[in-house]
């Protein structure tokens, strides 16, 4: 019987190794509501400001994306599942600044979500069929969300297959009402 449990425990604690760190909660001072701060980061042209709402339960991570120039505003939803993909409906793609890019055919982007840097850093993947003046194109973007040592400010590194440089969009904690 001993025999058994020599071979039994190490593949149990094993298992429990593997387990545990993805139940482990993620950094903390990424949820909350975000502003862009203007003149840090890339121009968000013609928008006023970008902003992030982000709410984290467990595994369970929602973006909430608003764009907002004079009195037109939209806002996109992504509820992220970390290390799965998810399909999220676009009618509008957030992130045309004026380059004439539109969400086409399904509408339909697929993102994969997973935490870096011992869930300090939240990554993105995703990909989307763009309407251009060229026709259709997929674009992937690779995201990081990233915490200042302070906790106070949330930068957010985009690199796009469409682009050579990156974007790079610095926010601060919204003003609760």
């Amino acid at each position: 019987m001993s025999r058994i449990l020599r071979i039994v425990f190490p593949v149990l604690l094993f298992g429990l190794w593997l387990i545990l760190p993805s139940a482990a909660v993620a950094n903390p001072d990424l949820a909350g509501s975000w502003v862009t701060i203007p003149g840090e980061g890339t121009s968000t042209d013609p928008w006023g400001r970008l902003y992030l709402d982000i709410s984290i339960d467990g595994k369970d991570i929602t973006v909430t994306k608003t764009v907002g120039g004079g009195r037109r505003t939209h806002s996109q939803v992504y509820p992220l599942k970390i290390g799965r993909k998810v399909d999220v409906k676009v009618d509008w793609w957030t992130e045309n600044r004026h380059i004439g890019a539109y969400s086409t055919g399904d509408k339909i982007e697929t993102i994969r979500a997973n935490w870096l840097d011992d869930k300090a850093v939240l990554r993105t993947e995703s990909v989307i069929t763009l309407q251009t003046s060229q026709g259709n194109t997929s674009v992937r973007t690779y995201a990081e969300y990233r915490i200042s040592d302070s906790g106070k400010k949330l930068t957010v590194i985009q690199l796009r297959s469409s682009r050579d440089r990156p974007l790079v969009y610095v926010y601060e904690r919204a003003e609760t009402e």
